[in-house]
């Protein structure tokens, strides 16, 4: 488990924090709101092993205490972790869905939540469902901490509580116990009952900035290399790719990482099928070898990849200063850009968009990828001229 040291991007919030803690004015609930993937729960661990440390300097942990070791470890008595959780699992299910996320987040690397879409965290009535929910909180809260100063609870994903479940909580942070701390994170406040948030202190992640989530990707993910065992860093080529895809969250470029362990190799094809002229018959050649890769995951990320090198071109054919994604191609780049209109070029990025849209939304692959063929078809200059394309 990290400590604020292990955390990248996001000083100011931690600040705020440790400001808060050192003058005894920490609220008994925060509400850290932000993009998926910025360090949101890390950050909540991080402020249990702070404040319950036995040894802190006036910045971080002691990361080697008993106490620090325990929460390092998710062991310690007065932390509990409330998170998403399928509601078809039953008791031993239900714990040994529980231990193995704990594993899962005690393990070397990059760790994001797993769970289906219907997951979510409720209140559990009986005395076998109620680790991992809202109703654990509630027993627990009202329960002197055993050994530390502040006995915390971590709710990750916490607008996926039922109506139920929220409403528990609410009472619980409208009549709060002393020595307790709870954390709820959020993408959206929005998404939160108003009254929750209201009785919550709310602060803000920002969003990685493309080099953080680079580095961190070399730094901290894993590949497989050849047939075996092996593993290496990825390449900081597809590491900067996929930085760029992320939108500031670093899980979720790590999981494109891991849906994709070529993703330079992907952003190629992706680029080769856009530089087709309109009505070229290879066109529907390249869908059928697309659509025959199976996974809607990696569709999707290639249509991502189309959308970054014609976002790419935009950049380029404005005489944008922003950095280019694709820099390892910018040359190419910039002659694509310089043979299209601005026009020709959004018309493109919007046909990308409903494309990557209809994949969201379940639509039959085949029929997306056509779709798209037909629409640059229709666009005739949505696609550059064929001079324009040296791959």
């Amino acid at each position: 488990m990290p400590r604020f040291a292990d955390i990248r991007g996001q000083e100011d919030a931690q600040e705020r924090l440790r400001l808060a803690a050192a003058r005894g004015r920490l609220p008994h609930a925060l509400l850290f709101h932000g993009t998926r993937g910025v360090g949101k729960t890390s950050t909540a661990f991080a402020l249990a092993q702070f404040l319950n440390c036995e040894a802190p300097t006036e910045a971080d942990s002691c990361g080697a205490c008993p106490s620090c070791r325990k929460i390092d470890r998710l062991q310690h008595p007065d932390l509990h972790w409330i998170f998403p959780m399928a509601g078809s699992l039953r008791g031993e299910q239900r714990a040994a869905h529980i231990r193995a996320t704990i594993d899962a987040r005690l393990e070397p690397g990059i760790h994001a939540l797993s769970y289906k879409e219907s997951a979510s965290i409720a209140i559990g009535r009986e005395q076998d469902l109620r680790a991992g929910s809202v109703g654990e909180l509630r027993i627990q809260a009202g329960i002197t901490p055993v050994e530390a100063r502040v006995k915390v609870f971590v709710v990750s994903e916490a607008e996926r509580m039922t109506a139920e479940a929220a409403n528990s909580l609410l009472k619980v942070l409208e009549e709060p116990p002393p020595d307790n701390l709870i954390l709820l994170t959020a993408q959206r406040p929005s998404a939160l009952l108003k009254t929750i948030v209201s009785r919550c202190q709310s602060l803000w992640f920002r969003d990685l900035r493309e080099d953080e989530v680079e580095d961190l990707l070399v730094e901290r993910a894993r590949v497989p290399v050849g047939s075996g065992r092996e593993t290496a860093p990825p390449a900081r080529e597809d590491a900067a790719l996929l930085a760029a895809l992320a939108r500031g969250s670093l899980t979720r470029a790590a999981a494109s990482l891991e849906e994709a362990e070529d993703a330079k190799g992907l952003r190629d094809r992706a680029v080769a099928f856009l530089s087709l002229p309109p009505g070229d018959p290879r066109l529907h050649e390249a869908v059928d070898a697309i659509a025959a890769l199976g996974d809607r995951s990696v569709v999707a990320q290639l249509l991502d990849f189309g959308l970054l090198w014609t976002g790419d071109l935009l950049r380029a054919a404005t005489g944008s200063g922003v950095l280019l994604a694709n820099r390892d191609r910018e040359e190419e780049l910039r002659r694509q850009a310089a043979g299209l209109t601005v026009a020709a070029i959004r018309r493109r990025a919007r046909l990308l968009e409903e494309a990557r849209r209809a994949m969201d939304g379940n639509v039959y692959m085949r029929l997306v990828l056509y779709g798209l063929v037909e629409g640059l078809h229709r666009a005739g200059d949505a696609a550059p001229r064929r001079e324009a394309f040296t791959r």
